[in-house]
Order: structure tokens, then sequence, then C-alpha cells
């Protein structure tokens, strides 16, 4: 056995003896289970990750799997100090919640009134909107995909608002859709400064974390800050070993928060009994206040929090992702009972894993009709003919959006790429859910004279998305070259060459070649996970350019030069 070995045994022993103390007695904790479901993190040389399982207002597990730190041997603790990626979104909100609280804002004022130098686009834009996900404003981290910029390069707080400065529109009229944007929290982050007069680290400091004794609890806006016990970030590699991700990543608001289990048990808390502001549970309510649209419509998104149910409980949760960090808060209220993760490598499930965590010690409260295991759940018989009518292609042309229901081995399924596709069954007419999911998620199809010929989304019964079945097309080689050329677009600042290689048309952005271009429909083209191409032609035929929309941002225009 090595000495890296033994000391990190030793120290997990002695961990465990500390945290165990008094719960074994009690019967509340499966400890074997616990481990078991993290039994491959929990290795002397790997990383992996820390959980806290809170219970009637006890942390009544806490403990570390793997390594903190890779080359010099740490292993994780319940004090280990993550990233939470967009988990710290919660605290932003909060922050924003105080200030409307001390009448430092009202949530639905425009934001013009903090960023009187931001683009007005035609329509009110509120602080709601922001912390609600309705803004319609483009999100910074997708264009920063679309400019080609790696997400661990260092850019800062400046550059970001420049770029939102410079876009052209909006992604749809504030109000009128849902889309979870990053954008909006950062610029809270900048209406916090300006309506507090102290950056939103400070502003947190003083009024969250100094008052509720979340010690190692800070958001980050200076990579070069040094943070006591803090772990570091890493993704598998193709030798299958890991490589560290070398973050100098910086923006607060929209993330930006490093905390532990033993920090967020005490933030976990403050839920049930608010001591920070003027106290009371007003601003709680608040928090768990879901969003609504302009048609009256709920989002199912509040305050940094994303609502819905799990086999019948009311649940609260929000996970995050950044730099090979995973997290998840998830939190049923009405049972007094959370579930905390904190991983530090990128293939950590962690969503997932909280809810089997959840699972051993809330399966007897789950709702009868709700905790059948799907095997177990009566669906509906689907006769072939039916199958046949839904399957093909779908697409959303304002998100850029591509689906497939596919049919392997006489069952349906819900095909987003070559590694998730996941199993349909039939709950009613022309009404699919989808199964092996914690949450309730249904695809619907519409049908006319001709067939089926849409699919709409919904997500925990609200809904999301209409995608539209389409012809696929394909593109022999002297037809994808006829897309060749350069394209600008003024909003990224960015040129994309589409260039023939061998068989495949490349894109090419800013001299970085991206990913190959496929075919999908007519003078549609797709990049995979970057976007989908829509071109534009003149009355002569002739190519002019393009419209892309990726993930969270659309109708980002190009021209052909």
């Amino acid at each position: 056995m090595t000495t890296t070995t033994q000391s990190y045994k030793l120290i997990n022993i002695l961990l465990l003896i500390f945290l165990g103390a008094g719960i074994s007695s009690t019967g509340q904790v499966p400890e074997k289970k616990l481990n078991s479901l993290f039994s491959d993190w929990d290795q002397p040389d790997t990383p992996g990750g820390a959980v806290g399982v809170i219970k009637e207002g006890q942390l009544i597990f806490a403990r570390g799997y793997g390594l903190a730190d890779l080359e010099h041997d740490i292993p994780i603790t319940p004090s280990s100090v993550f990233y939470i990626g967009s988990t710290g979104k919660q605290f932003t909100a909060f922050c924003i919640l105080l200030l409307a609280e001390r009448r430092k804002l009202d949530l639905d004022d425009e934001i013009h009134q903090y960023l009187p130098d931001f683009p007005r686009y035609g329509a009110a834009i509120t602080i709601r909107h922001l912390i609600d996900h309705t803004s319609g404003i483009r999100d910074y981290s997708s264009l920063w995909d679309l400019q080609g910029t790696g997400y661990l390069e260092h850019i800062s707080a400046e550059e970001t608002y420049r770029m939102l400065q410079n876009q052209s529109a909006l992604n749809f009229t504030p109000g009128d859709e849902y889309l979870y944007n990053n954008s909006g929290y950062f610029l809270m982050s900048e209406i916090v400064e300006k309506a507090s007069g102290m950056s939103l680290k400070k502003f947190a400091y003083k009024n969250i974390f100094k008052p509720l004794s979340m010690d190692h609890t800070l958001f980050l806006d200076d990579n070069r800050d040094i943070i006591k016990n803090r772990v570091f970030g890493y993704e598998k590699n193709d030798k299958g070993g890991f490589n560290n991700l070398i973050r100098r990543f910086e923006l607060v608001g929209s993330g930006g928060v490093y905390s532990s289990i033993e920090d967020l048990y005490l933030w976990d808390q403050n839920f049930y009994n608010n001591k920070l502001g003027k106290g009371g549970q007003s601003i709680v309510n608040e928090m768990y206040s879901s969003g609504y649209l302009n048609n009256g419509t709920k989002t199912g998104s509040a305050t940094g929090l994303v609502m819905g149910k799990y086999k019948g409980l009311r649940q609260i949760l929000h996970g995050g992702s950044h730099g090979g960090f995973k997290a998840q808060l998830l939190r049923f209220p009405e049972q007094n009972f959370s579930v905390v993760i904190l991983a530090n490598r990128s293939d950590a499930n962690v969503d997932t894993r909280a809810y089997q965590v959840a699972d051993l010690f809330l399966s007897d409260l789950y709702i009868a009709e709700q905790s059948k295991t799907i095997a177990d759940q009566t669906f509906q018989q689907v006769g072939q003919e039916e199958l046949s009518e839904i399957v093909g292609d779908y697409i959303n042309r304002k998100s850029g959006i591509i689906r497939k229901i596919i049919v392997e081995n006489g069952t349906p399924y819900y095909y987003r790429r070559a590694s998730r596709k996941d199993k349909l069954s039939a709950i009613g007419e022309n009404e699919f859910q989808l199964i092996d999911l914690p949450s309730k998620t249904v695809v619907k199809f519409g049908k006319d004279k001709n067939g089926v010929t849409t699919l709409s989304y919904y997500a925990n019964d609200i809904y999301r998305s209409t995608l539209h079945r389409y012809r696929p097309e394909k593109y022999t080689n002297e037809e994808l070259a006829l897309f060749e050329g350069k394209y600008y677009c003024a909003d990224i600042e960015s040129t994309y060459e589409l260039k023939m290689d061998e068989s495949d048309l490349l894109l090419i952005v800013n001299h970085k070649k991206i990913a190959p271009l496929t075919a999908v429909t007519t003078d549609v083209l797709s990049g995979g996970s970057f976007g989908t191409f829509f071109f534009e032609r003149d009355k002569d035929k002739k190519i002019t350019g393009f419209e892309l929309n990726s993930r969270r941002v659309r109708n980002v225009r190009f021209s052909k030069q």
C-alpha cells in the first residue's frame, strides 16, 4: 500500500469517526448504502466529491470522497471549498431581494435606471425579467462560444458587458418566453453594485455570508485571490487519467461562488428560519415564488431556484456545472430534508446521485402512485402503426433545436444525440412520457389531415417549446461547396469561414477549426452542439448570409463577404 493510499484512508477513517459520532446508533443514516452510491469516487488517486444530507435541521451525514488536489494528494472533506457554478445564482437573487426589502430598488424597475448605457430594444426590460430568465437578452456564455472563446479563458466583467452592449437584438420580447440566461444574473451583479454602492462580493459577504457564519463561502471576482481549502476541477482524458482544468473565470452573479458542504448546510437552514435582512419568511416566500410570462403562464423557475415535484413531493433545487465542477442543492421543504453534492470531476452526474440519496430517506413518504417504479407503472400499449406515425425529425426554427423520434426493437426513443436518447412510454393519445428522468417530462404530438406535424415539450406540466416536423435533406459534395465563403457578424465581431475539406464542409471561427456542418433540410445546416445555420438567398438564389441559432442565442445574423 502506497503512502498516498494509507494517508487517504486514514484521513477518511478519522472523518467518518468524527462525523459519524452519534449517527449510527440512531439508525437514521444508511451509511453503507450511501457510501456505495459514491464508491467510484472513493479512490485514493481520483477526484470525487463531497456529500451532505440534511434532515430536520441537522447535518446528519457529511463526507468527502476522492481527492481535492491530485498533485498534492489532498483528500476531499466536508470543509473542502468547491466552485458551485450556477447553484450560486440563488445568492445573487437573495441580494437583489434584500435591496428590494430596503427599498434600494424595485423588481419592476427598468434596468436602464441602473444601467443607463445598456441598449434599448423597444420594450422595457425589468429586474424581474432578469431574475425570472424572461428578459430575452442573449446569453453571454453562448456568445463566447460563437466567438470561439473557451469558457476557461479570462474574460473580464468589462469585456462581457461591452459584448452585451454590442448585441443588435434580443432573443424575444421581454416576458414572452422563458429561456435560462446567464447574462441576466451577471447584469444583476452590476445592479447590486449600483444600488448598494458595493460590489456583489462585498454585499453578499456583509449581508449573507458573515451573518450566517458561512466562513468559507465567497463570490470570487478576482481569480488571483487565495481560497483556503480550495478544490480543483478535473476532466477525464483519453489515457484513463484526469486533466486539471485551469480556470481563470471570475465573473460573478451568474456564478462565481465557492462554498462547502458545511456552509451550504447553514444556508439551507436559513430557508426555514430566515435571519437575514429584516428577518422573517417573507423574503423566503419571494425566493420560492415562480416567475410568470406575459400571458400569465408560470415559468416553473423562481429567484435562482427551480420548482417542481419529485414522486409527489415538492422540491426546490438548482444545479451548477463549470470547469470540471458539478453541484446540486436539492431541497424538499415540507420534509425539512436536503441533499448537497459538490463534485470536482466533469463526469459527475450529481443530479441523478442527489435523487438516489433522497430515495434512501424519503421513499416511505412518496405519494403511492408517484413512488412506483417506471417498470410498475401502467402505460398504454401502442401499436407499431401509431409509433410509425411519430417517428421522424423535428426542429424549432427559433431556437435551432433538432430532435428525432426513433424506434429500436419496438421501443420509441426521444433522440437528442448519439450519447443521449430517452425511452418513451405512451400515457395518452399522441402523448408520451420520457421515463428514467427524475422529473415528469412529456412530449405531445400534434396532427392534421396529413399526419403528425408537431412535437411539444413539457417539463413538470409546464410548456417549454414546440418543434415542427421537417423533411431531412442530403447534399452532395458539390452542393455543400455552394455554401463555402466568409461570413461576418458585427454583433460578435467575428468572421466565419465555411470551407470544403475533402467531403466535409468545415466551420472555421476566427481561424479555429470548429466542426463539420451537416445537412438538415433545405438551406439549413447543423454544427451539432455549436448551433443551427439558416441560410438566406437573394432573388437570384445566391446565398447572402445566414442566421445562427445556438442554445441561448437566437437570430445572430451573418452577411456573406
